[in-house]
């Protein structure tokens, strides 16, 4: 009885952190300055415009706290997660940016759809 509640126990917190790294992971996006003047260097890219840079930023917060609610909504099956996530990546701005800015953002939120399971690039 000891051996199953143990094992129980344990099986719950590996759970509980698997999701506590993603919840952490959206968090810190959204904190983060993901299209700050110095990452755009790196990329081979001159940055935007500040009015793109800001609504690239406006545009990847709300997607990430629209996914961490997703991610977090315990009644959401894992097709239902998909589809809300599909749905959000769908209705993104895309055509509000250049094909560099696209990429910049896909990129940028590839690693918060990709720790809830799921393949950011059969989404994106």
């Amino acid at each position: 009885m000891k051996l199953t509640l143990l094992v129980v126990l344990v099986s719950l917190s590996f759970g509980i952190s698997a999701m506590d790294k993603t919840a952490k992971l959206i968090d810190d996006l959204i904190l983060k300055k993901n299209f700050a003047i110095e990452l755009w260097e790196p990329r081979g890219l001159n940055p935007s415009r500040p009015e793109v840079i800001l609504s690239l930023e406006k545009t990847t917060n709300d997607f990430l706290k629209s996914l961490r609610h997703i991610h977090l909504n315990s009644d959401f099956t894992k097709d239902l997660r998909k589809s809300n996530i599909q749905t959000l990546v769908d209705n993104l701005p895309w055509s509000d940016f250049d094909t560099e800015e696209r990429e910049f953002l896909a990129d940028t939120i590839a690693p918060a759809i990709e720790s809830m399971g799921f393949d950011p690039w059969s989404i994106i």
